[in-house]
Protein backbone atom coordinates (compact mmCIF):
# COMPACT_ATOMS: atom_id res chain seq x y z
CA UNK A 1 0.00 0.00 0.00
CA UNK A 2 3.38 2.49 -0.27
CA UNK A 3 2.34 3.76 3.46
CA UNK A 4 4.87 3.18 6.32
CA UNK A 5 4.32 1.89 9.69
CA UNK A 6 6.22 1.78 12.59
CA UNK A 7 6.47 -1.30 14.80
CA UNK A 8 6.87 -1.41 18.67
CA UNK A 9 8.29 -5.14 19.93
CA UNK A 10 9.13 -5.50 23.38
CA UNK A 11 11.55 -7.96 25.13
CA UNK A 12 10.81 -9.14 28.47
CA UNK A 13 11.24 -11.66 30.51
CA UNK A 14 7.97 -13.95 31.95
CA UNK A 15 6.60 -15.20 35.17
CA UNK A 16 8.76 -18.54 33.85
CA UNK A 17 11.97 -16.37 33.75
CA UNK A 18 11.69 -16.83 30.33
CA UNK A 19 12.94 -14.00 27.37
CA UNK A 20 10.38 -13.71 25.07
CA UNK A 21 9.18 -11.02 22.66
CA UNK A 22 5.90 -9.55 21.42
CA UNK A 23 4.73 -6.40 18.96
CA UNK A 24 2.64 -4.44 20.90
CA UNK A 25 2.62 -1.80 19.06
CA UNK A 26 1.75 -1.18 14.94
CA UNK A 27 0.72 1.98 13.96
CA UNK A 28 1.14 4.56 10.80
CA UNK A 29 2.90 7.37 10.57
CA UNK A 30 1.17 9.10 7.63
CA UNK A 31 3.04 12.77 9.09
CA UNK A 32 6.49 13.66 8.54
CA UNK A 33 9.40 10.61 10.08
CA UNK A 34 10.94 12.93 12.41
CA UNK A 35 12.33 12.69 15.84
CA UNK A 36 8.72 13.96 18.03
CA UNK A 37 6.08 11.93 15.77
CA UNK A 38 8.10 8.68 16.26
CA UNK A 39 8.41 9.24 19.91
CA UNK A 40 4.58 10.28 20.17
CA UNK A 41 3.55 7.10 18.90
CA UNK A 42 6.09 4.69 20.99
CA UNK A 43 4.96 6.62 24.12
CA UNK A 44 1.43 6.34 23.09
CA UNK A 45 1.46 2.11 22.83
CA UNK A 46 3.86 2.22 26.37
CA UNK A 47 1.21 4.36 28.02
CA UNK A 48 -1.67 1.89 26.58
CA UNK A 49 0.13 -0.87 28.17
CA UNK A 50 1.39 0.79 31.54
CA UNK A 51 4.74 0.15 30.07
CA UNK A 52 6.43 4.03 30.49
CA UNK A 53 7.63 3.64 34.18
CA UNK A 54 9.26 -0.44 33.22
CA UNK A 55 11.45 0.53 30.37
CA UNK A 56 14.93 -1.35 30.98
CA UNK A 57 15.84 0.26 27.41
CA UNK A 58 14.88 0.81 23.83
CA UNK A 59 16.83 -0.05 20.28
CA UNK A 60 16.24 1.55 17.62
CA UNK A 61 18.23 1.87 14.21
CA UNK A 62 21.11 3.93 13.74
CA UNK A 63 18.97 7.44 12.24
CA UNK A 64 19.01 10.83 13.08
CA UNK A 65 14.81 11.00 13.49
CA UNK A 66 15.70 8.12 15.67
CA UNK A 67 17.90 10.12 18.35
CA UNK A 68 15.76 12.89 17.87
CA UNK A 69 13.20 10.58 19.62
CA UNK A 70 15.10 9.36 22.12
CA UNK A 71 16.38 12.85 23.45
CA UNK A 72 11.98 13.24 23.69
CA UNK A 73 11.45 10.30 25.38
CA UNK A 74 14.07 10.28 27.84
CA UNK A 75 12.26 12.20 30.41
CA UNK A 76 9.60 10.04 30.51
CA UNK A 77 10.89 6.72 30.47
CA UNK A 78 14.25 6.69 32.77
CA UNK A 79 12.29 6.06 36.12
CA UNK A 80 13.12 2.53 35.77
CA UNK A 81 16.51 2.96 35.72
CA UNK A 82 17.86 5.91 34.68
CA UNK A 83 19.12 7.62 31.27
CA UNK A 84 22.73 5.37 31.30
CA UNK A 85 21.95 2.57 29.31
CA UNK A 86 18.08 3.74 28.04
CA UNK A 87 19.59 3.92 24.19
CA UNK A 88 20.44 1.24 22.43
CA UNK A 89 21.99 0.97 18.92
CA UNK A 90 21.02 -1.89 16.96
CA UNK A 91 23.55 -4.21 16.42
CA UNK A 92 21.68 -5.53 13.48
CA UNK A 93 21.37 -2.29 11.70
CA UNK A 94 25.16 -1.47 12.29
CA UNK A 95 26.09 -4.62 10.59
CA UNK A 96 23.42 -3.95 7.20
CA UNK A 97 24.96 -0.78 6.63
CA UNK A 98 28.45 -2.15 6.80
CA UNK A 99 27.69 -5.19 4.72
CA UNK A 100 25.41 -2.76 2.33
CA UNK A 101 28.48 -0.40 2.02
CA UNK A 102 30.61 -3.91 0.96
CA UNK A 103 28.28 -5.09 -1.40
CA UNK A 104 28.30 -1.78 -3.36
CA UNK A 105 31.61 -2.49 -4.49
CA UNK A 106 31.01 -5.95 -6.64
CA UNK A 107 27.49 -4.24 -7.65
CA UNK A 108 28.35 -5.40 -11.34
CA UNK A 109 28.80 -9.22 -10.41
CA UNK A 110 25.68 -9.35 -8.58
CA UNK A 111 23.50 -7.52 -11.39
CA UNK A 112 25.01 -10.10 -13.57
CA UNK A 113 23.06 -13.07 -11.36
CA UNK A 114 19.75 -10.97 -11.00
CA UNK A 115 19.97 -10.76 -15.07
CA UNK A 116 20.23 -14.47 -14.88
CA UNK A 117 17.57 -15.40 -12.55
CA UNK A 118 15.37 -12.31 -14.26
CA UNK A 119 16.28 -14.57 -17.55
CA UNK A 120 15.16 -17.62 -16.46
CA UNK A 121 11.88 -16.47 -14.44
CA UNK A 122 10.81 -13.99 -17.22
CA UNK A 123 8.37 -16.88 -18.94
CA UNK A 124 6.74 -20.39 -17.90
CA UNK A 125 8.20 -21.76 -20.87
CA UNK A 126 11.84 -20.82 -19.83
CA UNK A 127 10.83 -21.99 -16.48
CA UNK A 128 10.06 -25.42 -17.55
CA UNK A 129 13.02 -25.95 -19.75
CA UNK A 130 15.74 -25.15 -16.94
CA UNK A 131 13.48 -28.06 -15.18
CA UNK A 132 13.46 -29.76 -17.85
CA UNK A 133 17.46 -29.69 -18.36
CA UNK A 134 18.07 -30.26 -14.52
CA UNK A 135 16.22 -33.63 -14.75
CA UNK A 136 18.24 -34.32 -17.99
CA UNK A 137 21.46 -33.79 -15.94
CA UNK A 138 19.97 -35.89 -12.89
CA UNK A 139 20.27 -32.84 -10.50
CA UNK A 140 17.08 -31.96 -8.41
CA UNK A 141 14.94 -28.85 -10.26
CA UNK A 142 14.20 -25.54 -7.99
CA UNK A 143 13.29 -22.19 -8.83
CA UNK A 144 15.55 -19.33 -7.74
CA UNK A 145 14.04 -16.25 -6.45
CA UNK A 146 15.55 -12.64 -6.51
CA UNK A 147 16.98 -10.78 -4.05
CA UNK A 148 15.86 -7.26 -2.61
CA UNK A 149 17.56 -4.08 -2.50
CA UNK A 150 17.49 -2.89 0.99
CA UNK A 151 17.94 -6.40 2.46
CA UNK A 152 21.16 -7.71 1.85
CA UNK A 153 20.37 -10.66 3.85
CA UNK A 154 18.61 -11.69 0.70
CA UNK A 155 21.64 -11.72 -1.10
CA UNK A 156 23.33 -13.86 0.73
CA UNK A 157 20.37 -16.52 0.34
CA UNK A 158 20.18 -15.90 -3.11
CA UNK A 159 24.20 -17.11 -3.66
CA UNK A 160 23.43 -19.57 -1.39
CA UNK A 161 20.51 -21.36 -3.13
CA UNK A 162 22.47 -20.61 -6.89
CA UNK A 163 26.11 -22.33 -5.71
CA UNK A 164 24.75 -25.81 -5.68
CA UNK A 165 23.59 -25.05 -9.34
CA UNK A 166 26.55 -24.02 -10.59
CA UNK A 167 27.44 -25.89 -13.57
CA UNK A 168 23.76 -26.66 -15.07
CA UNK A 169 23.11 -22.70 -14.29
CA UNK A 170 25.97 -21.67 -16.02
CA UNK A 171 25.91 -24.19 -18.94
CA UNK A 172 21.96 -23.28 -19.45
CA UNK A 173 21.96 -19.28 -19.35
CA UNK A 174 25.46 -19.44 -22.07
CA UNK A 175 22.84 -21.76 -24.20
CA UNK A 176 20.02 -19.63 -23.83
CA UNK A 177 21.15 -16.53 -22.97
CA UNK A 178 21.03 -14.26 -26.27
CA UNK A 179 24.07 -12.47 -26.97
CA UNK A 180 25.76 -10.94 -29.89
CA UNK A 181 28.87 -12.21 -31.64
CA UNK A 182 31.64 -11.05 -29.50
CA UNK A 183 30.14 -10.60 -26.80
CA UNK A 184 31.18 -12.28 -23.51
CA UNK A 185 29.21 -14.48 -21.67
CA UNK A 186 26.70 -13.32 -18.88
CA UNK A 187 28.28 -15.63 -16.14
CA UNK A 188 32.04 -16.54 -16.42
CA UNK A 189 34.18 -18.05 -14.43
CA UNK A 190 34.80 -14.87 -12.84
CA UNK A 191 31.18 -14.31 -11.32
CA UNK A 192 31.09 -17.77 -9.47
CA UNK A 193 34.48 -17.10 -7.81
CA UNK A 194 33.46 -14.10 -6.54
CA UNK A 195 30.33 -15.30 -5.68
CA UNK A 196 31.54 -17.89 -3.72
CA UNK A 197 33.91 -15.35 -1.80
CA UNK A 198 31.41 -13.01 -1.18
CA UNK A 199 29.25 -16.12 0.41
CA UNK A 200 31.61 -16.57 2.39
CA UNK A 201 32.01 -13.48 4.20
CA UNK A 202 28.08 -12.90 4.21
CA UNK A 203 27.85 -15.97 5.89
CA UNK A 204 29.77 -14.76 9.19
CA UNK A 205 27.46 -11.32 9.17
CA UNK A 206 24.19 -13.46 8.70
CA UNK A 207 24.99 -15.76 10.92
CA UNK A 208 25.93 -13.05 13.77
CA UNK A 209 21.94 -11.19 12.49
CA UNK A 210 20.46 -14.44 13.02
CA UNK A 211 22.14 -15.17 16.73
CA UNK A 212 21.38 -11.21 17.71
CA UNK A 213 17.55 -11.16 16.64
Amino acid sequence: AKEDYLSVVAHYVNVDWQLEKRIIGFRLIDVSHNGQNIADRVITVLEEYGLVDKVFSVTLDNASSNTTAMTKMSPKLSAYIGNLFLHQRCACHIINLMVKSALDVIKSYLEAFRTAISFINSSNQRIAKFKRYCIAVNIRPRKFGLDMDVRWNSTYLMLKHLMPYKQPFSVFIQTNYPRLEGDSVLLSDEHWNVAEKVLSYLELFYESTVALN
